[in-house]
C-alpha cells in the first residue's frame, strides 16, 4: 500500500502537534510506503525521515511575480465564481480545464480576466471602501488558489491520498482524487476554517473585508468535504462544527494517540521549588499572554518559575509577550526556552498548562499525563474529552487559572493522584497503537 500525505507547512518542515502526529503515524506504519507533498514558506527539513518515506516533495512558496500575457482565462474564472459566495465549486470541471490548459499562478493573476473579475466583485460589494486593501487581499487568496492549480500535476501517483486539512491541501487532494480515481481521506486537526477565522480576527484586515475571506475559506472547505471519501476528526467537538459547515458530512472521530512508553512516569511531588510550564508554539492562538498574566497572579503567593517552551512562530506576538513580562516586572520568574525536547521537560514541571484559544486534540496534554504531570487547560476543542471539568477554565480566565494552579501546588497528594489517573487514562484510551490501527483500517476500507 502507498499513501500520499498532502499538507501545508507541516511535517517534515515544521515542528508542532500536526507534524508529530504525522511523524508518529508514518513511523508506526513501517509496512506502508508514504509519499509527502508539502506546501511551505521554507523547504528546510527538520526531521530525520524514516525509510518508508519513498518520496518527499516540498513546494517552497514565494511572493507572486506578476507575468503579463494575453491568454483568455475567462472560462476557468467562471467556474470559480461560487468561491465568492461561500459555496463549493465544480472541482471536476476545474480539473478538466487544467488538463488541457496548464496554468502559471503569476500569469493568471496578472491577466486581464483576473483584473476584470476583481474589479467587478469590488464594484458590486465594496465600492464605498478603499480599493487597495481589497486588492491586496484578493491577490493573497487567489495566488495560493492558482498555485494549487499549477501544482496539481506534481502530486505523485498513489493508492490513497490523505490531506491534513480541508483548505489548500484538501483542494490539492480533491483534484488528484478526481484525476486518479483513487480515494481521498481528509483529516481536520485544528479545523481549517475555524483557525483561519481566528487569525483573521487578530489581523489588521479591515472588518468590512472579513466576509470576503470567510466566503473564500468556506468554499475551499466545502469543496474538499464534497470530494473526500472519508473525513476524520481528532475529537467529537469538531464534528459539530463540521456539520454546521456541511450538514451532509459524517466525520469519523479518531483520537490522537502517543507512544506513552517514550515518556517516563515520574513520582516527584514533594519539592522545595515549584515549576509550571506550557509547551507550545509562541503564537496568538496559543495565548501565551494569558500564561504570563497567570504567572503574575501565582507568584504573588508562591515563588514559582514559569516556562514557555516552544519555538517562536509569530515574532511580533513574541515581542508583545516579552513586553508584558517587563511591564509586570516578573522577568526572574518567566523564562522563554525556545524549542526543546519536550520529553525532558514534562518531569520537571509540577503543573502543565495549556491556555490556548483554540485546539484540536492536543498531544502535549497526552504527553504530560504520560509522565504523571497534572494538567490544567482552557475548555476549547477536544480538551474536555481528555480532562475533567474541574481542570478546565474559560478562555482568557487567567485569574481562575492561577487559583487552580495554586490549589494544586498546595496539595502534593492531589497532584500525585491526578498524575496516576492521567497515566492510566492515556494507556487505556490514547495509545499510539490504537490510533495507527484505526488509520490502517481506514486505508484498507477505502481501497476495497
Amino acid at each position: 500500500m502507498d499513501v500520499c500525505i498532502i499538507s501545508e507547512n507541516s511535517y517534515p518542515v515544521s515542528f508542532g502537534g500536526v507534524s508529530e502526529w504525522c511523524k508518529n503515524l508514518i513511523e508506526k506504519m513501517g509496512a506502508v510506503d508514504f509519499q509527502l507533498f508539502t506546501l511551505a514558506p521554507d523547504d528546510k527539513i527538520k526531521y530525520k525521515l524514516p525509510k518508508n518515506i519513498t518520496k518527499n516533495i516540498i513546494i517552497k512558496l514565494n511572493s507572486p511575480d506578476f507575468k503579463n500575457n494575453d491568454y483568455d482565462y475567462s472560462s476557468l474564472l467562471e467556474l470559480l465564481h461560487p468561491i465568492l459566495k461561500g459555496k463549493k465549486f465544480n472541482c471536476v470541471n476545474v480539473s478538466e480545464y487544467l488538463k488541457d490548459n496548464p496554468i502559471k499562478a503569476e500569469e493568471i493573476l496578472a491577466s486581464q480576466n483576473s483584473w476584470d473579475w476583481a474589479i467587478d466583485h469590488y464594484n458590486k460589494k465594496y465600492r464605498s471602501y478603499p480599493f487597495m486593501p481589497f486588492y491586496f487581499s484578493w491577490i493573497s487568496l487567489f495566488y495560493l488558489l492558482y498555485k494549487v492549480f499549477e501544482l496539481c500535476d506534481q502530486i505523485p501517483n498513489s493508492d490513497v491520498y490523505h490531506s491534513l486539512n480541508a483548505g489548500y491541501a484538501g483542494l490539492l487532494g480533491s483534484i488528484k482524487k478526481i484525476r486518479s480515481k483513487r480515494p481521498l481521506i481528509t483529516t481536520e486537526h485544528g479545523l481549517y476554517l475555524k483557525e483561519r477565522l481566528f487569525e483573521l480576527s487578530h489581523s489588521e484586515v479591515p472588518v468590512w473585508l472579513r466576509e470576503f475571506y470567510n466566503d473564500f475559506f468556506i468554499s475551499l472547505v466545502k469543496t474538499t468535504y464534497h470530494h473526500s471519501d472519508v473525513i476524520t476528526s481528532v475529537c467529537a467537538d469538531h464534528v459539530k462544527y463540521q456539520k454546521k459547515i456541511d450538514s451532509k458530512v459524517d466525520p469519523i472521530v479518531v483520537y490522537n494517540g502517543i507512544d506513552y512508553n517514550k515518556y517516563e512516569y515520574v513520582e516527584n511531588y514533594d519539592r522545595d521549588k515549584y515549576s509550571v510550564g506550557t509547551i507550545s508554539r509562541i503564537t496568538p492562538i496559543k495565548d501565551t499572554l494569558t500564561f504570563i498574566r497567570t504567572a503574575n497572579e501565582v507568584i504573588k503567593k508562591y515563588p514559582t518559575k514559569f516556562y514557555v517552551i516552544g519555538e517562536v512562530q509569530d515574532q511580533e506576538y513574541y515581542e508583545e509577550c516579552k513586553e508584558l513580562v517587563d511591564d509586570l516586572d516578573i522577568g526572574q520568574y518567566v523564562e522563554f526556552t525556545g524549542f526543546q525536547d519536550s520529553t525532558e521537560w514534562y518531569p520537571k514541571l509540577d503543573v502543565f498548562v495549556l491556555p490556548s484559544l483554540s485546539e484540536g486534540f492536543p498531544l502535549t496534554i497526552l504527553e504530560a499525563l504520560s509522565t504523571g504531570t497534572p494538567c490544567l487547560a482552557t475548555n476549547v476543542g477536544g480538551v474536555s474529552e481528555i480532562l475533567d471539568k474541574e481542570l478546565l477554565v474559560n478562555k482568557w480566565a487567567y485569574d481562575k487559572l492561577a487559583k487552580k494552579i495554586i490549589k494544586l501546588l498546595k496539595s502534593p497528594e492531589r497532584r500525585q493522584n491526578l498524575g496516576k489517573q492521567g497515566r492510566i487514562l492515556v494507556e487505556k484510551k490514547f495509545g499510539l497503537n490504537k490510533m495507527v490501527s484505526n488509520y490502517q483500517n481506514i486505508y484498507k476500507e477505502v481501497l476495497n
